[in-house]
């Protein structure tokens, strides 16, 4: 069951990235400075990367591939379901055909 549990945390743990990595990228984009963007990204690793290593301490997890898979899994299903997808890259070369 603790293998049940290790599974959805890590799902659970990349859909927040997922989400913590758009809010970042916006107050990026907002302030436009490169060093703010660097730490912005640090810290979101910082974030996720401490979440995880601290699931492992505190239950005594053993690290197993399919927590990383979950991790991951959760991440890229996210992103699939926020992407604009092929709708930016539509805009871009409408944009571009204008000019």
């Amino acid at each position: 069951m603790s293998e049940t549990y290790a599974f959805l945390f890590c799902l659970g743990l990349g859909i927040a990235a997922r989400f913590l990595y758009m809010g970042v990228t916006l107050l990026a984009k907002r302030t436009d400075i490169f060093p703010v963007t660097v730490i912005l990204d640090m810290l979101t690793v910082i974030i996720v990367g401490g979440a995880f290593t601290l699931y492992v301490i505190f239950t005594g997890s053993v690290l197993a591939p399919y927590m990383f898979a979950a991790l991951l899994g959760g991440y890229f299903i996210t992103y699939k379901l926020t992407s604009g997808g092929g709708r930016e890259r539509k805009e871009r070369k409408q944009r571009k055909a204008e000019k």
